[in-house]
């Protein structure tokens, strides 16, 4: 595992903090791994011999729960079963501080368990990645890839202020907003030019204090030539590094080009807007991929 700037800012501020994290899924090979080497390293595991122990405890819990209202008895027990809802049932119960799943769960499921049990600070959860670059010289954060896939304005402002507090807490940078488009401040007329107008418009109102900016153009967001010739008033000047995307599909496309082409490192999907830290894993993560992932999520509990 590469100690590059970012993941050593992340292991300092978790190592020594105790912070107990569970990672359900020990069916699956990697996650077995993971648990083995983040022991060694210093992290502080959480087993689920917990919930085994305090099953009565657990249900009783589970039954206050508005979803499992008209459930039967089998039902209850059924559900139960499931390691990836014990898990977030000692996390609700504050058993565990964070949770980390995915692995050999679908992204949908991890997220609809975690509404009904750990429940959303506001109205959405979104997600994002931290795409660290090589030799880890730049990182930028790209939101929404996994979660909502046709935001309105609303939901585009939620998604950017979750974005920009994830950036700010994993690399300690200021976040420079931008929400992306095909078009640079009208340089095109579609009603996606004009979601993302007037979602920069309401994201001004509610975070002023953010920087940001918008409609832009990714190349007028990200180089400062280009910046200049298309957007010379922007506050960002071509050094955006959080970028909203006007849809799931871009976004979630942009970041496996970013990977796979860019070869940067994707640190995701990070879940945001839970009530607790839930990170969702890629189907294809690596040992490594899950110990930073977990480490994120211990560094949100402290935050």
């Amino acid at each position: 595992m590469e100690m590059h700037k970012y993941r050593k800012r992340l292991f300092e501020k978790v190592l020594d903090s105790k912070v107990k994290i569970i990672l359900p899924e020990t069916t699956d090979a990697r996650i077995i791994s993971a648990i083995d080497k983040m022991k060694k390293i210093g992290f502080n595991i959480i087993a689920l011999n917990d919930f085994s122990d305090n099953y009565i405890h657990y249900k009783e819990s589970l039954n206050n729960k508005n979803f499992t209202k008209n459930w039967t008895e089998e039902m209850m027990d059924d559900y139960l079963k499931n390691s990836l809802v014990q898990g977030l049932l000692m996390l609700d119960n504050n058993r565990a501080d964070c949770l980390v799943a995915g692995a050999a769960t679908s992204t949908a499921d991890v997220i609809k368990s975690s509404i009904r049990i750990v429940g959303v600070k506001n109205k959405w959860v979104s997600s994002s990645f931290l795409m660290i670059g090589p030799n880890a010289e730049k990182a930028f954060t790209y939101s929404d890839c996994g979660v909502i896939p046709e935001p309105d304005e609303k939901q585009l402002v939620s998604i950017a202020y979750n974005a920009a507090k994830s950036h700010k807490l994993l690399t300690n940078e200021v976040p420079k907003v931008v929400f992306l488009s095909f078009s640079t401040k009208g340089s095109a007329e579609h009603y996606k030019v004009s979601r993302m107008k007037n979602a920069v418009e309401l994201f001004s109102k509610k975070y002023p204090d953010i920087i940001h900016d918008g409609e832009m153009q990714f190349d007028a967001a990200i180089n400062i030539d280009i910046a200049k010739s298309k957007n010379a008033d922007s506050i960002i000047k071509g050094n955006g590094n959080v970028f909203i995307f006007p849809d799931l599909g871009s976004a979630n496309i942009a970041y496996k080009i970013t990977q796979y082409l860019g070869e940067f490192e994707a640190w995701g999907p990070l879940l945001n807007g839970l009530n607790k830290p839930v990170h969702d894993l890629s189907r294809g993560s690596k040992v490594d991929d899950i110990i930073s992932i977990s480490a994120i999520a211990a560094m949100e509990s402290l935050s």
